[in-house]
């Protein structure tokens, strides 16, 4: 949640974490709030574009004065960006009353309503405030515009969503991507753009074990071809059928998955709208990016989960492999740390199941019979698994997360799989 805080050039930034300093604790731990102080003074120094590629999500009064402060920085704002599903047209303010907060709030809301903008204060005690914010993220933690870089994989039959229901529950768009303009697309790009995002990808890992230098001149090829369609198309998320792409340009879509998810884009393999979800409720609910893999080995102590692309933010040290299966292309090794994890899915046709549970990483394995990313939690999950499961990816979290992914459940209605132990 992108929180600015405003305030007057008579107090300083020290001034307001000070004063409101249960309040940003709270906002930062249970709205995963990023919190940026703006004071009057500052104002010609903070450029439109910046605020354009991160437009707040919520906007703390924290003094009086302020109200030219916020007219200037929004009249820098094209508000049309905000006119879509996934930044709806209205403006939420955060003012406690002290410090003449609330009475700025007020004055803004009236210049909000005068300009066709909607807006509304969250006013109140620190409960209160953190409460009504929470259950508007709840809310509000979907809204988006989603890819679909061809069907899903031919294996995925039971990994479909009905995307009538989604547009109309939960405001999700979904767009259509041909394949040939994405293979078009990878064929277009300089080769010195490339060789850029290479050699970055080199000089951040720990090693490179069977790329090649053209195979990652090829796979930065594809990285930067699918961003390039994702800000083309305003995507929030896509998922891919990658195996086309390793048939039609002999590389892979797993490192350009991995630099996407950590750039915000959430990005998912093989077609899978259930998991893709997932993905982006984790990162708008939990604040975190996801890694999607698929169970592979399973005791009655612990479970093992597997795939060839991860967030690079998520792990202490990577390694540059090929993708597992083809032997094809530039795939990513992850280790990654021994601590908590959460491990979740939300799947059928409209989305009424989901499964969730927390666990400790005991072990990052190696072994050349899995897909190169390899995690065992010490979790028991034969009883979901092999009886109950929503099927084959899951998502892995890094920290606790149950209880907000609970809530968010019981708010929607969506039913919780069986896990008998």
């Amino acid at each position: 949640m992108k929180t600015l805080i405003l305030r007057s050039s008579f107090q300083t930034d020290d001034f307001v974490l000070h004063e409101y300093a249960e309040l940003l604790q709270r906002l930062e731990k249970e709205c995963h709030a990023e919190i940026q102080i703006i004071g009057d003074e500052m104002v010609e120094t903070v450029h439109a574009p910046s605020l354009q590629k991160t437009l707040p999500d919520a906007v703390m009064i924290a003094t009086g004065g302020v109200e030219n402060l916020f007219k200037r920085l929004w009249a820098a704002i094209d508000v049309e960006m905000m006119c879509t599903p996934h930044r709806p047209k209205t403006v939420t303010m955060i003012a406690d009353g002290r410090n003449n907060s609330l009475a700025a709030a007020l004055e803004i809301l009236t210049y909000l309503g005068n300009n066709g903008m909607e807006g509304r204060i969250v006013h109140g005690t620190n409960d209160e405030i953190i409460s009504t914010l929470v259950e508007t993220r709840l809310i509000a933690s979907l809204r988006g515009r989603i890819g679909l870089f061809g069907q899903p994989s031919d294996w995925l039959i039971a990994s479909g969503v009905d995307r009538g229901y989604l547009q109309q529950k939960y405001s999700i768009e979904t767009v259509d991507i041909d394949l040939q303009r994405l293979i078009d697309g990878i064929k277009g790009i300089p080769q010195t753009e490339a060789e850029k995002v290479a050699q970055d990808i080199v000089k951040r890992s720990k090693g490179v074990v069977e790329p090649s230098s053209a195979d990652m001149l090829e796979a930065a090829k594809a990285y930067l071809a699918i961003k390039r369609i994702c800000q083309e198309e305003r995507l929030d998320a896509f998922t891919i059928r990658c195996f086309d792409i390793v048939k039609a340009c002999g590389t892979t879509s797993c490192l350009a998955l991995a630099l996407l998810n950590d750039e915000g884009i959430v990005a998912g393999c093989e077609g899978d709208m259930q998991t893709l979800l997932s993905m982006l409720l984790a990162k708008r609910l939990c604040g975190e990016v996801a890694f999607m893999a698929n169970p592979s080995n399973l005791t009655d102590k612990t479970s093992m989960l597997a795939h060839c692309t991860i967030p690079l933010t998520m792990c202490d040290e990577t390694i540059v492999r090929s993708h597992f299966e083809s032997g094809i292309g530039v795939a990513i090794q992850g280790l990654l740390p021994l601590t908590d994890y959460t491990l979740f899915k939300w799947g059928g046709s409209q989305l009424d199941r989901y499964f969730v549970t927390e666990a400790q990483a005991i072990e990052t394995p190696y072994s050349n019979h899995f897909c190169r990313t390899q995690i065992t939690l010490n979790v028991n999950l034969k009883p979901y698994l092999l009886q109950h499961s929503i099927g084959n990816h899951h998502v892995i979290i890094r920290g606790r997360h149950a209880d907000e992914i609970h809530r968010f459940m019981r708010q929607n209605g969506i039913t919780v799989a069986s896990h008998r132990d």
